[in-house]
């Protein structure tokens, strides 16, 4: 027993034997690729897009610059990049995001929970991107069921990621200041017990003459009195005196730092410069109505087709006579 052929010329007779059933299977996918986009729960999408600031612009060093001229770019170069790409893609990051845009409360779970928190965590790493283009800036987009909400978790996600950006740097300013503003402090209570003591020798001694070896250009010569211990008198208001004006030396440029420090952790500095904000969009994402007409039109054809040409195969191997 020979086996049927069934060649192109069968194939093609086949189709157009068939071609209305072809043509209604291709309409009814048609109809219901139309009916699952008229079904199917919109989704939006909104995108922010932000440069990253050189840090190193705004460093104390930068800014009260005394004895070089360096030049800074006020652009951040590909590793201050990598750093906030780093950070928009922590945990901390994305968990002070969620909390602030309220997603307990847009998708109705408990953030204090384990579960919800995994929960609302998962949801967001599912319609959170990040992207980085050749131009050196950085896009952050949001898809949600609103597009309020989107536009609001993308321009959250920027305001976060610049202040806890901000925070790196400045905490470390910070923290340099709060030590030399401890130190100014040492610094005023030894001064006044300097001041004490120098006070009380020369109202002991009627020394009231200039005579810290430390200062330059002083006049010794209205230097009056004498007696027993004048001498060391003077000696020993030479080396407090001296001491003292190292130390209100000190205090003065530990002042000077510490107001360089404060200037430079500022919060009028920017960090980030957001150069295209998220806007609540006005259509939703994801594949136009068109597009899915014409998919579920081809995917119709397309089996519709294979389905009339394996029955009509069928059909002529089950004429043979066994």
């Amino acid at each position: 027993m020979s086996t049927p052929s069934f060649d192109l010329i069968d194939v093609i007779r086949t189709i157009q034997k068939q071609k209305r059933t072809i043509i209604i299977i291709t309409l009814v996918a048609v109809g219901l690729g139309g009916i699952f986009f008229a079904v199917k729960k919109k989704k939006y999408k909104a995108a922010s897009h932000f440069l990253v600031n050189n840090p190193l612009y705004g460093d104390r060093q930068t800014l009260f610059r005394s004895f070089e001229t360096r030049y800074v770019d006020y652009f951040g170069g590909d590793d201050d990049l990598d750093k906030v790409t780093a950070l928009l893609n922590s945990d901390t990051v994305r968990e002070r995001i969620i909390r602030n845009c309220q997603f307990q409360v847009v998708y109705n779970a408990d953030i204090n929970t384990e579960k919800g928190h995994a929960f609302l965590m998962s949801v967001f790493d599912k319609n959170f991107n990040v992207k980085r283009s050749e131009y050196k800036d950085i896009e952050v987009s949001y898809i949600a069921y609103d597009s309020v909400t989107a536009a609001n978790v993308a321009n959250m996600a920027v305001k976060v990621t610049e202040e806890v950006y901000r925070h790196y740097y400045t905490a470390t300013k910070e923290g340099m200041a709060a030590s030399i503003r401890n130190q100014v402090h040492q610094l005023d209570s030894s001064i006044n017990l300097l001041t004490d003591s120098l006070a009380n020798m020369r109202d002991r001694h009627n020394v009231y003459a200039l005579i810290s070896p430390s200062r330059q250009n002083i006049n010794t010569s209205d230097m009056k009195g004498g007696g027993k211990g004048y001498g060391r008198a003077i000696e020993e208001i030479q080396n407090v005196e001296s001491v003292k004006d190292q130390l209100v030396m000190d205090r003065a440029h530990y002042i000077s730092v510490l107001n360089e420090f404060s200037a430079s952790s500022g919060s009028s500095m920017e960090y980030l410069k957001v150069i295209s904000r998220a806007h609540p969009p006005t259509g939703p994402s994801g594949t136009a109505l068109n597009m899915v007409l014409i998919v579920a039109g081809c995917i119709g054809m397309f089996f519709s087709t294979l389905l009339v040409l394996i029955l009509a195969y069928y059909r002529k191997l089950m004429a043979v006579p066994r």
